[in-house]
């Protein structure tokens, strides 16, 4: 409760701090109009595809395709070891867990946006509404996908890793590709190519693979699934990141503004900032 009251002290204060500063009203709506043109950067990205892009998509392609080969001996071997003291201990995040379900997660999120705009941090804002882009912009894509095409998860089909159907089917048809993993990749990626993270950035990733491998256990996805996901979830974080990137790059340039200012001895030249 005094965590809560602090946040909501922390607002208002934003809210009525600093004329000449940027006003919330304002951040807002810069962050969400961006948030909103990352999604439609993302989704319009094969428009403008280089020959480059093109390869990689049909190494992804490849690399879905060879791990097929393993679907059903994974799927077992996660299945065999699920009380393994690895699998117990990535329990947090698997069904059930509480890192999971959004309930658990959102929060403290929406949290960290909010002390975000309380100080008018743009880097802490930028973690939380690109990390939803990416979210949003590849959950898109894996939902067109689930409604065209059906692959039965393995806690439906334990033996048969090649049952598909189209159009796609409900629940128990939306193995391909791995959403959780893909969410995970996909916030972790951001976060990896937006910031300076140092050390902790193989940790963040570390976090996103234990999602995926967790989620095999759980009977959720085979391996190939699994792959797709990850590789989604990396190109839509990356992408969103290098525009992140761009605008932070534009604000410094904006803010940096060169000016010649007159002295009683001469000229004076100087930089003027921008907060």
């Amino acid at each position: 409760m005094k965590s809560r009251s602090f946040l909501i002290s922390a607002f208002l204060l934003a809210l009525t701090s600093g004329a000449g500063a940027q006003s919330v009203g304002r951040m807002l709506q810069d962050d969400f109009t961006n948030a909103g043109k990352d999604i439609l950067g993302v989704w319009g990205s094969p428009f403008h595809a280089s020959q480059r892009d093109w390869l990689l998509s049909v190494a992804a392609l490849g690399a879905f395709s060879a791990s097929m080969l393993a679907d059903q001996e994974v799927s077992d071997w996660a299945i065999r070891n699920d009380s393994s003291t690895f699998f117990r201990g990535i329990k947090p995040v698997r069904r059930g867990g509480w890192l999971f379900s959004g309930k658990y997660v959102v929060p403290p999120v929406a949290a960290a946006y909010v002390v975000g705009v309380a100080i008018r941090n743009q880097d802490i804002r930028d973690a939380v509404t690109g990390c939803m882009s990416a979210w949003g912009a590849q959950s898109a894509v894996r939902k067109v996908t689930y409604a065209l095409l059906g692959r039965a998860r393995p806690d439906t089909m334990p033996d048969d890793p090649q049952n598909w159907k189209v159009p796609g089917g409900g629940w128990m048809m939306r193995s391909f590709p791995a959403g959780h993993f893909a969410n995970a990749m996909a916030c972790a990626t951001f976060w990896n190519k937006r910031f300076d993270l140092g050390a902790a950035g193989p940790l963040v990733y570390a976090f996103a693979a234990t999602v995926g491998v967790g989620r095999l256990a759980d009977r959720a996805h085979w391996t190939s699934d699994t792959v797709l996901g990850g590789i989604l979830g990396y190109a839509v974080g990356k992408e969103v990141a290098k525009r992140s990137l761009h605008r932070d790059r534009e604000r410094e340039r904006a803010g940096a503004q060169a000016f010649v200012a007159p002295d009683v001895t001469g000229i004076t030249l100087g930089l003027r900032w921008s907060f």
